[in-house]
C-alpha cells in the first residue's frame, strides 16, 4: 500500500453535573448528556458485545461521524505493530534522553506499559520512525484507521513524528468502535500477542462495579481543515477502551470539542474533561 505522505474541573456547572447523581431519573432512562456535555460538541457510544449492538448512542448532529485527530488514542494501534513486528516487546525499555518535560512522568525511562498509561509521546516518536511510512500504512490500511492520512503538519513533512497530533491522520468515533471490535474479535492483521500485550497496558483498574476497565485518552487542539498550519484554540479530547465484567464485555468510545474558547483559568485537557464523565456513564450503565 502507498501511504499518503501529503487538572481542573473546568467549570462549577460540570463539577456539579459531575457529583451529583442523575436526579429523578431511574436506571432505565436516558443519561442527561447535554448536560452532561454541555458546551462542547460530543460524541458518546458503548457497545455491547455480546450482543453485537450499541447499549448507549449520544450521537447530536452526526458527531460519532465527523473525523477528528486521534492525539494519543493512536498509541492503542502504534502498540500493536509495534508489538507485531517485534520493534518492541514486554521487555523493552525506552531510555530517557534527559530533555525535561512539563509532566514528571514523562522524565524518565519508560516501559511499553508506561508509554500507554503515562501518554508518552516521546515514545510514540521514537516507535514510529522505527517501524516507518511503509509499516505503519499496511497497518492502517489493514485496520481501517479513519484517513489513512500519515503525511503530517502541511508542508512539514513530519508524520513519523506527528501525524496523529491534531494533525493530518483523522478518525471519526463509529470508526474508532470499528478498529475496537476488530481488535476484541482479534481480526486485526496483528498477532494475539499483540492485541493481549497492548490491551493488558491499556488496564486502568476497576469500576465500581468490580467490572475491570481498559482505556486510552488522547487530547489536543482541533484543527479545522488538513491545511490549516496551525491548530486553533479549541480542545478536542478522547477515551476510547473495555469493560469487562465476567460474562459481559463492552466498548466505548467518546470524544468531545469545545464549543467556544475556553477561558483562561481553565487549563484542562481535553480528555481530562471527558474522562470523569465517561467514567460516570460507564458507572452508571454498566452496572448489573
Amino acid at each position: 500500500m502507498k501511504i499518503k505522505k501529503s487538572l481542573q474541573i473546568p467549570g462549577l456547572a460540570l463539577a456539579a453535573a459531575l457529583l451529583a447523581p442523575w436526579g429523578t431519573a431511574t436506571a432505565a432512562d436516558t443519561p442527561p448528556y447535554t448536560e452532561l456535555f454541555k458546551g462542547f460538541d460530543a460524541c458518546f457510544l458503548l457497545y455491547d458485545v455480546n450482543t453485537g449492538k450499541l447499549a448507549a448512542e449520544y450521537n447530536p448532529k452526526g458527531r460519532c461521524s465527523q473525523r477528528i485527530a486521534p492525539d494519543s488514542t493512536f498509541k492503542v494501534p502504534l502498540s500493536l505493530m509495534a508489538f507485531n513486528e517485534h520493534v518492541i516487546d514486554e521487555h523493552t525499555v525506552f531510555k530517557w534522553n534527559g530533555q525535561h518535560h512539563s509532566r514528571p512522568e514523562l522524565n524518565r525511562d519508560q516501559t511499553p506499559r508506561s508509554w500507554l498509561q503515562d501518554s508518552v509521546v516521546w515514545v510514540s516518536q521514537e516507535v514510529a520512525p522505527a517501524l516507518g511510512y511503509a509499516r505503519i500504512g499496511y497497518y492502517l490500511e489493514g485496520f481501517r484507521y479513519g484517513n489513512l492520512d500519515f503525511s503530517g503538519d502541511f508542508g512539514k513533512n513530519n508524520g513519523l513524528t506527528n501525524a496523529w497530533l491534531s494533525s493530518s491522520l483523522t478518525i471519526s468515533a463509529f470508526e474508532q468502535l470499528e478498529f475496537l471490535k476488530a481488535m476484541e474479535a482479534r481480526k486485526l492483521p496483528v498477532s494475539n500477542a499483540a492485541i493481549d500485550q497492548s490491551r493488558q497496558n491499556m488496564a486502568l483498574g476497576k469500576l465500581d462495579s468490580g467490572a475491570d476497565i481498559y482505556g486510552k485518552t488522547g487530547a489536543g487542539r482541533h484543527r479545522m481543515k488538513a491545511t490549516d498550519r496551525s491548530t486553533g484554540k479549541l480542545r478536542d479530547g478522547w477515551f476510547v477502551g473495555f469493560v469487562d465484567s465476567g460474562t459481559e464485555h463492552f466498548i466505548f468510545v467518546s470524544n468531545l470539542t469545545d464549543q467556544k474558547e475556553p477561558g483562561p483559568d481553565d487549563r484542562a485537557a481535553g480528555s481530562q474533561v471527558l474522562k470523569p464523565i465517561v467514567l460516570r456513564l460507564l458507572n452508571e450503565q454498566t452496572a448489573h
